[in-house]
């Protein structure tokens, strides 16, 4: 994870652990987070930091996740992830 100004650039690969510390550093920083941007080379590998990712952008709508705007990506595990968002 790394906090430059206002863009924040995490691992898709953290292991539940960096999750919950992930989600305990960002929850009272997320007025000040514009951008959550993702490392290029990691893939997803828990569905907990999608559902995550998915509740920022609900709490706080302007916030820009390019990772959730593309709609699909590729985890070693799970092969293509597809989602949709809803309002």
């Amino acid at each position: 994870m790394l906090f430059d100004g206002d863009e924040l650039t995490i691992a898709l690969d953290m292991p539940m652990e960096e999750i919950r510390e992930f989600e305990l550093f960002v929850r009272p920083r997320l007025e000040y987070i514009e951008t959550i941007e993702v490392e290029e080379g990691t893939s997803l590998r828990s569905s907990s930091l999608l559902a995550l990712l998915v509740s920022l952008k609900r709490t706080r709508p302007e916030l820009k996740i390019p990772f959730l705007d593309k709609g699909l990506t590729a985890s070693s595990g799970n092969g293509t992830l597809h989602w949709m968002c809803h309002d």
